[in-house]
């Protein structure tokens, strides 16, 4: 590929939370337009690596780059839109609505002190349609069920129009029809709007529809799968943990 479409580029990089490496000689890159999934076992280091992507932690050893620009030099962090694991849980007690919960994610583009013009509050209401959950825009958002919020801090992620997605078991633990509907919703992103995303999941049935590389985590090295290793994986059935709210995830 071109250089030129790389958006992030991981070279030997190396990364351990102790003296040991999780992470080890982890070479990988992500294109402009690509849909990048990554699976593994729980604690292999998948939220790890979005939590290196963003800056959040600083790799031990190796080079990443974001738009060809050295991580450590970059600060366009606003092209990036980042949706955590289990987001829900931090809100059961929150008193904002659903519409100012989106809105939070509008003040860097209004600014401080300032009130949302007619096109901040147009922006929102689009990403509330986009998920669906315009009929519950006035409503406390910890009155919602968790698939609901979870559409809520979708749409809350997606309303700063970022160039790149990052979501960290986004399906995880919520029903069965917010999960298509994510999905759905993914995918017409990606494939429509050239949003490029990079996506940890144990839901490689679904991944493996609308993504275009699949990463699979083993023994601290990440490893692109191909078609035959993808079908042995799917052998597995990686199926996706939608039953009860359980907080399965990576570190």
């Amino acid at each position: 590929m071109n250089n030129i479409n790389k958006i992030i580029e991981f070279d030997k990089v190396y990364f351990g939370y102790t003296s040991e490496y999780l992470l080890k000689n982890i070479n990988f890159a992500v294109n402009e337009g690509d849909f990048v999934s990554i699976i593994g076992s729980n604690g292999a280091g998948k939220s790890t690596i979005l939590k290196l992507i963003l800056g959040e932690l600083n790799q031990n050893k190796g080079e990443i780059k974001i738009f060809g620009e050295n991580i450590k030099n970059f600060n366009r962090w606003n092209c990036f839109g980042y949706l955590e694991q289990n987001a829900y849980y931090k809100v059961l007690n929150f008193p904002a609505t659903v519409y100012e919960t989106v809105m939070s994610n509008m003040f860097c583009d209004i600014g401080l002190f300032k009130f949302p013009n007619k096109n901040h509050r147009a922006k929102v209401m689009e990403s509330i349609k986009l998920l669906g959950i315009e009929k519950y825009s006035n409503r406390s958002i910890s009155k919602l069920s968790g698939g609901q919020i979870q559409r809520v801090f979708l749409a809350r992620t997606l309303v700063s129009n970022p160039k790149i997605l990052i979501l960290d078991e986004p399906t995880n633990g919520v029903d069965l029809e917010t999960v298509d509907i994510i999905y759905n919703i993914l995918n017409d992103l990606n494939k429509n709007k050239n949003i490029s995303i990079i996506m940890v999941t144990h839901d490689i049935e679904k991944a493996s529809k609308i993504s275009s590389k699949i990463f699979c985590f083993e023994e601290g090295n990440l490893m692109e799968l191909d078609k035959e290793q993808l079908e042995l994986e799917l052998s597995h059935k990686h199926k996706h943990p939608h039953s009860n709210n359980s907080n399965i995830g990576g570190i």
